[in-house]
């Protein structure tokens, strides 16, 4: 490789025979999971996890960054600190990085039980009625996403059962919220199905 022309090199790249190469290139990584170094496919459920987690991270960023200031805001940044933390339980494994985990969990818990305080309406199916509503039901939908593929790796991983527990509050949190403040609530799929319908079809 030119020396005019250098790339940036990743720290556990190399350069071998003019070329840049890096873990990952054949398939597998080799990853820190709860403490240990473990070789895995690169499509296994611990490297989805962690990806999913990115992806949390990047969708709240994106909802604090646009609805910053207000309520929307405060929710997005704890549950990108939630999910920035997870990936960090993920690579340790320890009882303090799993109590730092329970501690943004439960600011979450904290911010929505003061949201919804006094709060009485119906349950059922319930739609975002406005991009902000829509921005917490995207957090929502990958917060369940990220708990499926940590429920993926019970068997192999049990401290993954943390993770689970800690999204599938998270998840119930959020879609509280929406009801809280103000997501269209249907007692039926089918009260929803011509809510959306029923000026198209009329």
């Amino acid at each position: 490789m030119s020396d005019n022309c250098r790339l940036p090199l990743f720290a556990d790249c190399k350069e071998v025979d003019n070329s840049i190469k890096c873990p990952g290139d054949s398939g597998y990584s080799v990853i820190p999971l709860f403490g240990k170094r473990v070789r895995v496919r690169k499509d296994s459920a611990p490297i989805m996890l962690m990806g999913c987690l990115d992806e949390l991270s990047n969708i709240a960023n994106s909802t604090r960054l646009d609805f910053g200031g207000n309520v929307i805001g405060e929710i997005a940044s704890i549950v990108m600190a939630l999910s920035i933390q997870l990936n960090a339980y993920l690579v340790q494994g320890s009882d303090d990085r799993l109590s730092r985990v329970r501690s943004v969990e439960d600011l979450l818990m904290a911010k929505i039980a003061d949201l919804c305080r006094g709060f009485k309406g119906p349950l059922g199916w319930i739609i975002a009625t406005t991009p902000e509503l829509q921005a917490l039901d995207t957090i929502r939908v990958k917060l369940r996403e990220c708990g499926r593929i940590a429920s993926s790796m019970l068997d192999d991983y049990p401290p993954s059962v943390n993770v689970i527990s800690v999204m599938n509050h998270a998840d119930k949190l959020i879609a509280q919220a929406m009801y809280c403040m103000g997501g269209h609530v249907f007692r039926s799929v089918d009260d929803a199905m011509n809510y959306l319908l029923g000026n198209i079809t009329r």
